[in-house]
């Protein structure tokens, strides 16, 4: 109390020069806060944005159908065609993806960032389900229609669809296709190709040379049950193109 009392009064004018100190130093803090805050972010744009100490060290590949192919993996890192050492921020996502979808045995990707360096490439396989012959070739189809690859040789487990015209949109080419795969597995070793000559005039061609004509996909379950045992009968044309009127020749 005694202190307080002893205390010398300040003037007005000592009062407004000494908020006037308080107010320039808090300024001058303020200053150099904001000073070392752009300071920093800068370093730090530069850091992600200009320089490697983020850019990418690896790019991962993967497969949603399982263990990736070593084949599939190098051309899926080719198509990335991201530098190692770029920034990783900088990597346009979306491009990448769509080059990676410009392989022909790519279905589908997506492309992602793992920090610190990691790119991350998720691919979909096509899935071949017929091999068809165009331009003196013979390539591999998925269930889209799209002859999307060449191959020498009819791979094991695929069929030879015949076509007048191949592609995604044909209706023949759907209509084998869907036919295809209603197939029972334990037939397919036994056909040597199937002919769609339009959507509802499909025939099956057997390694023996009966023919069995499916006609259109409609009702395909109920001519896939019926066919194992219709196959057991004497007989080289076998229609079940009306499951409930075949006949067989």
């Amino acid at each position: 109390m005694t202190d307080t009392l002893n205390r010398p009064l300040l003037t007005r004018e000592e009062r407004a020069a000494l908020r006037l100190a308080r107010y320039r130093r808090r300024r001058l803090i303020g200053w150099i806060t904001l000073a070392v805050t752009l300071l920093v972010a800068g370093v730090g744009t530069y850091v992600v944005w200009g320089t490697s100490i983020l850019g990418v060290t690896e790019i991962q590949v993967s497969s949603t159908s399982g263990e990736a192919d070593p084949a599939l993996v190098q051309a899926v890192t080719e198509a990335v065609a991201v530098p190692l050492s770029t920034p990783l921020i900088s990597v346009d996502l979306e491009a990448a993806a769509a080059r990676v979808r410009a392989v022909p045995v790519v279905a589908d990707a997506h492309v992602t960032r793992h920090w610190p360096g990691t790119l991350r490439v998720s691919v979909t396989p096509r899935v071949p389900i017929a091999v068809v012959a165009a331009n003196s070739a013979r390539y591999l189809m998925d269930a889209t229609g799209l002859p999307y690859t060449t191959v020498l040789d009819v791979p094991s487990g695929l069929v030879t669809l015949r076509l007048a015209t191949p592609g995604p949109g044909d209706p023949a080419t759907m209509a084998g296709l869907a036919i295809i795969q209603a197939l029972p597995a334990a037939l397919l070793p036994q056909l040597a190709s199937v002919t769609a000559r339009g959507a509802y005039t499909v025939t099956l061609e057997l390694v023996d040379g009966r023919t069995v004509v499916w006609g259109g996909p409609d009702d395909s379950a109920r001519k896939a049950q019926i066919l194992p045992a219709l196959l057991g009968q004497p007989g080289t044309e076998f229609d079940i193109s009306d499951p409930e009127l075949v006949t067989v020749r």
